[in-house]
Order: C-alpha cells, then sequence, then structure tokens
C-alpha cells in the first residue's frame, strides 16, 4: 500500500484563510459572506477564540453531533440568540466545515468532538 493512498486529515489552520490572532484566536476569511443583521453589513470574516467551561458543557449534553458542532462553533465565534441562529441558517457548508476544523484545535482532544 503506497503513502498516496492513506487517508490524512488536512490541518485546517494551514488553510490561506486562516490567520492566527496575537491573543491565541483565530480569523477564518469566509468564501461567502453572511447577513446576520438585515441592516447592517454581512460577516466576511470570523474569529474563533478558546471555549468555556459553560460551552463546553452544553456542547456535550447536546443530542447528535452536528448538534454538538454546531454548539461548539457558536461558541467559539461568540455568537449567541439569533445572531447564532442566522449565522447557521445562512452559512456556506465549506466555511462552515472549515470553521469547525479551526475550533475543535482548541480542544484538547484534537480535531474531533464528543470523544
Amino acid at each position: 500500500m503506497s503513502d498516496t493512498s492513506k487517508l490524512t486529515k488536512k490541518d485546517p489552520l494551514a488553510d490561506p484563510r486562516v490567520t492566527k490572532n496575537d491573543d491565541g484566536s483565530y480569523t477564518v476569511q469566509l468564501t461567502q459572506s453572511v447577513q446576520l443583521i438585515k441592516d447592517e453589513p454581512p460577516l466576511t470574516s470570523v474569529t474563533l477564540g478558546r471555549v468555556k467551561g459553560r460551552s463546553m458543557v452544553s456542547m456535550l449534553d447536546a443530542t447528535g453531533e452536528g448538534s454538538r458542532l454546531e454548539k461548539l462553533l457558536l461558541a467559539s465565534a461568540d455568537l449567541v440568540g439569533p445572531k447564532g441562529e442566522a449565522f447557521m441558517d445562512n452559512v456556506e457548508a465549506s466555511d462552515f466545515l472549515l470553521l469547525i476544523g479551526v475550533a475543535s484545535t482548541f480542544l484538547a482532544s484534537g480535531q474531533t468532538t464528543g470523544q
């Protein structure tokens, strides 16, 4: 079996759309802007930070892997309430997957959740 046939995970932090900030957070440029509030400019980037304990409890209490990932992303991006709902309704799938990958790097167990 050749090395090229092995599946490897891409490092989300190596993506050119990801920038590390001085405070340890990461800013991710979106491929498609996301409108949160009608009369405000859409988001073109999202800054992700470390997840705190209460958010981890909320994530772990969520039923299903998709719900856990949603809780992780929204907590890391500090998007709550209607803004969080609007973000999830409008974020592109490819951006969602990159954002989840970056947010997951803050977890001690690596780039997976719920394990």
